[in-house]
C-alpha cells in the first residue's frame, strides 16, 4: 500500500501525463481514454484527500467547465515561482493581467489555421470533461496558470518582436511548486482585437539538465531575422497550436 505522500505523487504524475496541452498530439490521440484517466485522477484525489498544492487550496476547476477557475485562485500575481519573482519587461506590457480561456474562439482559430478536423473534434470532446487550457494571469515575464488541479506556470524568455507578435521560449511547469518537472515551449503572444492569442509548440521530452536554457535565460534574445521557431523539426516539436483568451471574466 502506498503511503499518503506517495499516493499524492502518483496522482500528480498521472495528471502530468494527461496535460491539457496534450490535445495538440494529433488526430490519433485517444480523447476517450484521456477522459477516463481524468475521471480516475479526480476520484482518487477526492478519496484520499490529497492536497493539490499550497497555492491551489480548494480552487480546482469544475470538470464540466469550458473555462478554468480565475487565475487569481492559483497564486497571487507576482508571487515567486520556480525561477523567482517575475521580471518586468516592456516587450510583454500589452499582455499583462488576467486572461480567461475561451474554448469556442480557440477551436475557431484552430479551424482557420487548418488543424485537422479529427483533432478539433477530439479536443472538443475532451473539453467536455476538462478545460483545454487553464486561465492565466501574466505578471512581468511570468504567466500563472489556474489550478487544473495544480497551479502551473509559463516563464517566458528569449523574447523578441516580430511584426504582429512577440516570439520567444518558455519553461512550462504543470505544478509551479514542483520546480524539477518542466518542459520547454516555443511561444508567440499577440493581442488580436481585445483577445490574447497564445501560440505554443511543445517539445516532446522533459527538460534536459544540460540544456543551456536551464541556466541561461535571457529575457530578451534573438530577432525576427534570426528566429527559428518555424524551422525546428516536428518531431520533436509539436505543430503550432493557438489558444485564445479574453480579458478578465468575459469568456463564454
Amino acid at each position: 500500500m502506498l503511503r499518503f505522500g506517495e499516493q499524492c505523487r502518483a496522482i500528480r504524475l498521472l495528471y502530468q501525463l494527461t496535460s491539457p496541452l496534450s490535445a495538440g498530439r494529433g488526430p490519433d490521440y485517444d480523447a476517450a481514454a484521456m477522459i477516463r484517466r481524468i475521471a480516475v485522477i479526480l476520484v482518487s484525489l477526492a478519496l484520499i484527500g490529497c492536497k493539490r498544492s499550497p497555492a491551489a487550496g480548494n480552487s480546482a476547476a469544475s470538470a464540466g467547465s469550458n473555462s478554468a477557475t480565475p487565475a487569481a485562485a492559483a497564486a497571487p500575481a507576482g508571487s515567486p515561482g520556480p525561477f523567482g519573482p517575475p521580471i518586468n519587461t516592456p516587450i510583454l506590457q500589452p499582455f499583462q493581467g488576467a486572461w480567461r480561456f475561451n474554448l469556442a474562439k480557440t477551436l475557431a482559430q484552430w479551424q482557420a489555421d487548418g488543424v485537422p478536423a479529427a483533432e478539433i473534434a477530439q479536443a472538443k470532446k475532451l473539453s467536455a470533461a476538462f478545460p483545454l487550457h487553464p486561465d492565466l494571469s501574466i505578471t512581468g515575464d511570468t504567466a500563472i496558470l489556474s489550478p487544473l488541479p495544480l497551479p502551473g506556470e509559463y516563464k517566458f524568455f528569449a523574447l523578441h518582436p516580430h511584426n504582429a507578435w512577440v516570439c520567444g521560449k518558455a519553461w512550462h511547469h504543470e505544478d509551479r511548486n514542483d520546480p524539477g518537472d518542466m518542459d520547454k515551449q516555443l511561444t508567440r503572444l499577440q493581442v488580436v482585437g481585445r483577445d490574447l492569442h497564445l501560440a505554443l509548440r511543445s517539445h516532446e521530452d522533459a527538460a534536459d539538465p544540460n540544456d543551456p536554457d536551464v541556466t541561461t535565460m535571457p529575457t530578451l534574445a534573438g530577432s525576427a531575422a534570426t528566429c527559428t521557431a518555424d524551422a525546428v523539426g516536428d518531431p520533436p516539436w509539436s505543430p503550432w497550436r493557438t489558444y485564445v483568451f479574453e480579458r478578465g471574466g468575459n469568456a463564454r
